[in-house]
């Protein structure tokens, strides 16, 4: 297979969607925590609009990233550019693999804990919030870091699919 040097459009909309989506969820999901809260203490799925939508836009983002993942490994990613240090290069891939960890296991321990009522998968999923949030601000960083003090065109690479 040819070297890829660019993010396909599809790649490169699926990681701006999951993402928007994925701060969404971090952000408005008071709903979620109050309606799961009386799902446990009766037993039934309550009736809650913003739970509901948390819900539907979980479910999203692990069909999105299923998407993503079956395009990292049908399309391919662009190797870094320049000279990576093997930290920084490690670095970089044990990030995106627990980014890509998370865009599944929080969904599912989500759905297990809305639709089963398992109170372990709903402590599970507020723990991975809890590691999700520091992941994404290093993913961010060492985007950054790449961009501006390595200049290796990382943020370029996922702002447009062709070198310019």
């Amino acid at each position: 297979m040819a070297q890829i040097k660019t993010y396909s459009r599809l790649q490169i909309f699926l990681h701006w969607t999951i993402a928007a989506l994925i701060v969404i969820q971090l952000t408005i999901n008071a709903d979620m925590q109050q309606a799961f809260a009386q799902r446990l203490s009766s037993g039934t799925i309550p009736d809650n609009a913003g739970a509901i939508f948390h819900a539907v836009i979980g479910i999203l983002v692990f069909f999105l990233a299923l998407l993503r993942l079956g395009l990292r490994f049908w399309h391919g990613v662009p190797e870094p550019e320049g000279n990576l240090s093997p930290l920084v290069g490690f670095l970089s891939l044990a990030t995106h693999w627990l980014l890509y960890g998370f865009m599944f296991l929080m969904p599912v321990t989500g759905a297990m804990a809305w639709f089963f009522g398992i109170e372990l998968a709903g402590v599970l999923h507020e723990l991975g919030r809890l590691v999700l949030i520091p992941a994404i601000l290093l993913h961010v960083a060492g985007a950054v870091v790449e961009e501006l003090v390595l200049d290796n065109r990382v943020v370029r690479k996922m702002l447009r699919s062709r070198a310019r």
